[in-house]
């Protein structure tokens, strides 16, 4: 959470403005449902580490085995692909959140750790279908040419969307608890997926191949498999090692939280056009030096301030993410791109299910530091295969 930056002393109408001008029917519903992700991630990602150390008492290994079998749904693209040639892009979205929403508003009810896999289980399928669907929607339905821009303007709604769910946890934290705050992420969701259910149902004209492996592909693929080891790394294991190490409350949780995503609300649409303007390359390489230099701060740095301010810095690096989506949108052929944007999410699960298994046994056996100290490796292997992305636009 997976975006110029605008000067402090700009009125937020001239935010407004710049989110919502030119803006199609289309495009408004994918960013109604986009926010409902926001409330739906700004409830999980914000309480759910401190959620599983005051109630379960988790332990590393047994986080690492869970946040796995979390990532296993992501293998389901190749079903998903093939049920859109029947049913239309925004239904099959719309089912998407509504699963996403009954799978977090039952952790409600969670008492052990079994409960608690089986119910992110059933979220993770439906949140692993939406993603390559909102990737695929946001091309179609985006207004203009310059891709990143509107993948900015995506990626800013669903973090403001976050950022005042945070800022909701903060108040009502205290009257409603864990259990309000998920069946709250629940019931936004829910929304969420009725808003996409009135988008156009427009279908595949063709019947499309439900993955696509090509040489030309092979950079996007690699820089996907090397990103899912990076990013699983850092989300499974950053606020978890602040909780469970420093012993981050969960009220300085939120704080921290609604914090980071004030940030990447305000340099969202500035991520995207630096993307448009000196493309993916460089900015692919800016990030994964960021984030060497983050992951060796986690592991060395004991003062929990300075800790606060590298996860800051570690969201405002998400420009990768939209960097990957250009440019498998350039240079892929038109009926190459929703079979490659799926293969790359499968490709991404499958480096993102290793992950926090071998980093929750890596902990456990030889302290959470080597976790971190491979990340960085992993971020600087990546900032050499970047170094292979084509600058040139695709040939049609």
């Amino acid at each position: 959470m997976r975006p110029g930056r605008l000067p402090a002393y700009l009125p937020l109408r001239n935010l407004r403005l710049s989110l919502f001008r030119e803006w199609n029917r289309d495009f408004a519903l994918l960013a109604a449902a986009m926010a409902s992700v926001g409330v739906f991630f700004g409830v999980q990602l914000t309480l759910f580490n401190n959620f599983i150390v005051d109630r379960l008492a988790i332990e590393p290994h047994q986080l690492g085995y869970l946040e796995a079998l979390r990532e296993v749904p992501g293998f389901l693209n190749f079903v998903f692909l093939a049920l859109v040639v029947a049913v239309a892009p925004s239904l099959t979205a719309a089912a998407c959140l509504c699963i996403m929403g009954l799978g977090i508003a039952a952790y409600a009810g969670v008492g052990s750790v079994p409960e608690l896999v089986l119910f992110s289980v059933i979220w993770s399928i439906g949140f692993h279908c939406w993603v390559p669907l909102s990737q695929s929607m946001a091309l179609m339905f985006s207004p203009g040419v310059e891709k990143g821009r509107w993948l900015g303007q995506l990626r800013s709604v669903e973090s403001l969307a976050w950022l005042l769910t945070i800022g909701i946890a903060i108040l009502l934290f205290d009257l409603v608890g864990y259990n309000g705050m998920f069946i709250l992420a629940g019931a936004a969701c829910c929304l969420g997926g009725c808003a996409i259910f009135l988008a156009s149902r427009g279908r595949p004209s063709q019947v499309e191949r439900s993955f696509v492996m090509k040489r030309r592909y092979a950079v996007y693929y690699a820089l996907q498999f090397l990103q899912g080891w990076r990013k699983q790394m850092f989300i499974t294991f950053a606020i978890f090692a602040l909780v469970k190490v420093h012993g981050m409350p969960v009220q300085t949780t939120m704080v921290l939280v609604l914090i980071n995503q004030f940030l990447v609300t305000l340099t969202g649409p500035t991520m995207g056009r630096l993307v448009d303007r000196y493309g993916e390359r460089a900015c692919l390489s800016w990030s994964y030096i960021g984030l060497a230099l983050v992951f060796l701060g986690y592991a060395f740095i004991p003062s929990r301030g300075v800790l606060y301010v590298l996860y800051c810095v570690d969201n405002l690096l998400f420009v990768g993410g939209i960097a990957l989506t250009t440019y498998i949108n350039r240079i892929a052929l038109p009926e190459d791109l929703k079979p490659t944007l799926s293969m790359g999410v499968t490709w991404n699960h499958v480096s993102s299910v290793a992950a926090p298994l071998i980093g929750g046994f890596a902990w456990h056996f030889f302290g959470y530091q080597v976790i971190f100290v491979l990340g960085s490796a992993l971020a600087l292997v990546s900032l050499g295969v970047c170094q292979l992305v084509r600058t040139e636009p695709r040939s049609l």
